[in-house]
């Protein structure tokens, strides 16, 4: 699974990424890339590049959508995930057009792109953490505590919030959104850093060192807690 999800990520998402760089270049594209990209290209192009920017982004939007759509979900246990899913779908297109005609769009996503990866990346580090520590060895039937409106699990901790780790993420977002330089919004501590966005290495850094002296232990899901049939599946055999 790890593979595949690397070579998924590579051919999704590198490859693309690393076409529309070289088209910018050939149709010496700047600040738009649409408009020359379609006068540089011949007669015969023209169709498939139709196709593709009609196309294209369907399956990232189907995967934002059910994203959004399981995140909703774990959030209101009542609702049902394609019920979910169809509440943001119709909230991010009213966005999308109020974006369109009210205000300027691509400076909103900006700052909201920069916002989110402040706030993001001390949970992903405390995440990563706390994968070190139980080798990548988790319990499957406490993970599915929420999808099965139960209770209980020894990743509940206190009423299903790890309040130490909740401290360390906010702590770390709160650096970071100081440290942020949006279109919209610039953070205190840019003096700083001269005015370079370095907001999600400190909030990362931040977040992450504080976690792990409020938790100086292991994490709860080591391979003692795990079930027997899980850990023969994850342990080699010697012979």
């Amino acid at each position: 699974m790890w593979r595949a999800t690397c070579l998924g990520l590579t051919v999704g998402l590198l490859v693309p990424q690393l076409f529309g760089t070289f088209t910018a270049l050939a149709a010496r594209g700047g600040l738009e890339y649409a408009g020359p990209l379609v006068a540089a290209s011949p007669v015969w192009y023209l169709v498939p590049l139709l196709i593709a920017a009609t196309a294209g982004s369907v399956g990232n939007a189907g995967l934002m959508l059910y994203s959004m759509g399981l995140d909703l979900d774990a959030i209101l246990p009542k609702a049902t995930r394609a019920r979910a899913t169809l509440v943001v779908a119709a909230v991010a297109t009213a966005f999308v057009f109020a974006g369109h005609f009210a205000s300027d769009a691509q400076t909103a996503m900006t700052s909201f792109v920069l916002l989110l990866t402040a706030i993001g990346t001390p949970w992903a580090v405390i995440t990563l953490i706390g994968h070190a520590r139980c080798g990548g060895v988790y319990d499957p039937e406490a993970l599915q505590v929420f999808n099965n409106r139960s209770r209980g699990g020894i990743y509940w901790f206190s009423a299903g919030w790890h309040p130490r780790a909740t401290v360390s993420w906010a702590v770390g977002a709160a650096v970071g959104l100081a440290a942020v330089s949006t279109p919209l919004y610039e953070g205190p501590l840019l003096a700083l850093t001269g005015g370079i966005d370095c907001s999600f290495v400190f909030s990362g850094i931040v977040g992450g060192a504080l976690y792990a002296v409020l938790t100086p232990n292991r994490a709860p899901a080591t391979a003692t807690t795990v079930p027997e049939a899980l850990r023969e599946a994850t342990t080699p055999t010697v012979r």
